[in-house]
């Protein structure tokens, strides 16, 4: 993701927007369902919201397929050999991010198309897409278009009319749609995106389906969660191991363990399954535990592959934050992307520019870093923000005063957040702060008890 300044068509006014000029879906996969869906470098202008796509050029590499495809707009006017430079300068960082022994021949023979529209239906034709089916493609889009400009009360009779085109390729455009929105600060466009696709859910064949699925995964989530939870301190690799083989003939509890527990089926827990398999006696039951054993895997490595995209994802987007010429401007945009893992992320960049002494990086860092903690702060519930003030007063006599003064009104939810911060903090093992907090309460506890 690089900078480029842009001049609004419609007001003249020049801005900087963040472009991708190579989608790389071994690192990205989301990359590629962005592009088709038409979301890769959009900009909005700051000044008179104007939307656009930006002219620049483009590399896609999709390593599985060994397919290397390069874009460079007609309209740039570059002589050839500045056209060769730039390809050759794509394909080399391509290169240098693979290892040796992915370096394969097709990506030092890039295939060119002479637009955007080639190079998706390229993509396409690699998937085993024929020329009908990427028509149909095209339909669907121009299907998101029209939908969008019609009125709240036909869409769900527009909804019906369209059903059959209502199907998994549909949804996965318009979420990335939505994603890219979101990404590129286009909140109400996102908003609008959504209100959409919610009513496409409510109102379609597949989107009744999805809704089905998702109150059965959520239901199966319940049921593991309550398990999980009655092992209390019995929980054990054996005991894990009986609760796998208690789902193995549903698949969606399979699921819901898996995702809940993944730090915990490492190498000893596998090795403990073979064992299992290996003493189990029947065949029938040993080829039942060996088919376990495979979907666990299975799952483990879908959940691990989920992981690493939404942690390119998180970096992709702090990188673009980190790029806007106004920062402040781009977290708040960036709000509805921002959770724990973009947090990790952030606080292992900042660790990282550190260690290495990049003072530059670490300053814009650490100033993303304050401005999401002032958010938070500013949105979360009183006795949060209660809980930070007394935190950060030094003087004991202070708190204190802040306790007699403002405890009584808060009142006994006080001490529920300050129990759960507690537990929360223990489980960490910041015993520091459990023991501040743990005296706080009970001055807290004290000036409320005194006023009943």
């Amino acid at each position: 993701m690089s900078q480029m300044t842009i001049t609004c068509p419609n007001c003249r006014n020049n801005f900087a927007a963040p472009v991708e000029q190579i989608l790389d879906v071994g690192r990205d996969p989301s990359a590629k369902v962005r592009f088709l869906a038409g979301q890769v470098n959009r900009v909005r202008c700051p000044n008179c919201g104007y939307q656009m796509a930006v002219g620049t050029p483009l590399a896609y590499h999709d390593p599985d397929k060994q397919l290397l495809l390069v874009n460079i707009p007609m309209e740039l006017n570059l002589k050839l050999d500045e056209q060769e430079r730039i390809i050759g300068t794509m394909t080399r960082a391509i290169t240098d991010s693979l290892p040796p022994e992915k370096r394969k021949g097709y990506l030092f023979n890039p295939r060119r198309t002479f637009t955007l529209q080639g190079m998706a239906d390229t993509i396409l034709e690699f998937d085993g897409l024929t020329k009908e089916m990427i028509n149909e493609r095209r339909e669907k889009l121009k299907l998101v278009e029209d939908m969008l400009r019609t009125s709240e009360e036909e869409l769900p009779k527009l909804a019906t009319e369209n059903d059959a085109s209502l199907d998994e390729t549909f949804f996965e455009m318009i979420n990335a749609a939505i994603e890219t929105a979101v990404m590129n600060g286009r909140r109400e466009t996102a908003e609008q995106m959504l209100y959409l696709r919610q009513i496409l859910l409510e109102n379609s064949s597949y989107g009744k389906e999805l809704l089905e699925v998702a109150a059965r995964q959520e239901a199966a989530i319940e049921r593991v969660t309550q398990d999980l939870n009655e092992l209390g301190d019995k929980l054990t690799q054996a005991k894990l191991i009986d609760l796998a083989i208690s789902y193995q003939d549903d698949d969606e509890a399979l699921q819901a363990f898996v995702g809940l527990i993944r730090p915990a089926l490492d190498y000893t827990f596998f090795e403990k399954l073979t064992e299992r398999i290996e003493g189990s006696g029947r065949v029938s039951k040993q080829q039942a535990l060996e088919g376990l054993r495979a979907r666990l895997t299975e799952l483990t490595e879908a959940v691990d592959n989920q992981q690493r995209a939404m942690v390119q994802q998180s970096a992709m987007l702090l990188q673009q934050i980190i790029n806007s010429p106004d920062i402040e401007q781009a977290v708040q945009e960036a709000l509805p992307l921002i959770d724990d893992l973009f947090i990790n992320v952030l606080e292992a960049t900042l660790q990282d520019a550190s260690q290495r002494k990049d003072a530059q990086l670490a300053l814009k860092l650490q100033q993303v870093y304050q401005i999401i903690s002032q958010i938070m702060q500013q949105s979360a519930p009183p006795e949060v923000q209660f809980i930070n003030e007394l935190l950060q007063t030094e003087n004991e006599l202070e708190t204190r005063l802040l306790l007699i003064e403002r405890a009584k009104e808060i009142g006994p939810s006080l001490l529920d957040y300050m129990d759960n911060l507690i537990e929360t903090l223990s489980a960490r093992g910041a015993h520091d702060m459990v023991a501040r907090i743990s005296t706080l309460r009970e001055q807290a506890e004290q000036v409320i008890n005194d006023g009943e």
